[in-house]
């Protein structure tokens, strides 16, 4: 009777676990290839940018971030290399560049949006300097985006947000930008919340990027 009980005690910490527990030990921090896979953006107006790799030499990035700019570069290995903007959805804010992305390794877009409190991560490179993970939990998706409690600072817009699925790390979304409400004639900070575009919307913009 006693062996009967403790698997009804398992079953239930089980259930109340949640469905992406599961692999919480296989996805405690982001590995070397999801780190990897974000990159530092420039431009030749002086902005600076992160970018993920999708595809090989494919490298997606915010749109605000490039839309405007003669040119842009990626850092690779240490250089910044040129890239040419292909593709521009102002709308969602997306934008796809060609670089020659060597041997990194893309990330492979969500299947699936994460669940409400779900361990998060949010890598991009803030005020050009040093790559910069910061852990939070999913909160919502609101208007189409989603919204996390994972902190980012300015230069990381069109970094990665990284979840787990299946015990693999891969793209949830793309970084826009900080949350921040309005107060009187300016927008304050919202701390330790950032929001960003789905994979959803990524793959609908890249039908190719899954290939």
């Amino acid at each position: 009777m006693a062996s009967i009980n403790y698997f009804h005690w398992l079953l239930m910490i089980a259930a109340l676990a949640g469905p992406w527990s599961v692999f919480a030990m296989e996805c405690e921090w982001p590995d070397r290839n999801a780190l990897a896979s974000v990159l530092p953006v420039a431009t030749d107006d002086g902005s600076y940018a992160s970018g993920v790799v999708i595809a090989p030499n494919r490298v997606l990035t915010a749109a605000h971030a490039v839309g405007d700019a003669e040119h842009a570069f990626v850092r690779i290995d240490h250089d910044f290399i040129p890239a040419e903007v292909i593709s521009v959805d102002i709308d969602k804010d997306l934008a796809v560049m060609i670089v020659d992305t060597g041997d990194i390794n893309p990330i492979r877009l969500a299947p699936r949006e994460p669940y409400v409190n779900e361990p998060v991560w949010a890598i991009g490179f803030p005020h050009a300097l040093s790559r910069k993970t910061s852990a939070g939990n999913f909160q919502d998706k609101l208007d189409g985006a989603l919204h996390t409690s994972a902190s980012i600072d300015a230069g990381e817009s069109g970094g990665g947000l990284i979840s787990c699925y299946r015990g693999d790390f891969v793209l949830a979304g793309m970084l826009r930008g900080y949350g921040a409400y309005l107060q009187g004639d300016s927008y304050v900070r919202i701390e330790n919340h950032s929001v960003s575009v789905a994979a959803s919307d990524i793959q609908q913009f890249i039908p190719w990027s899954a290939q």
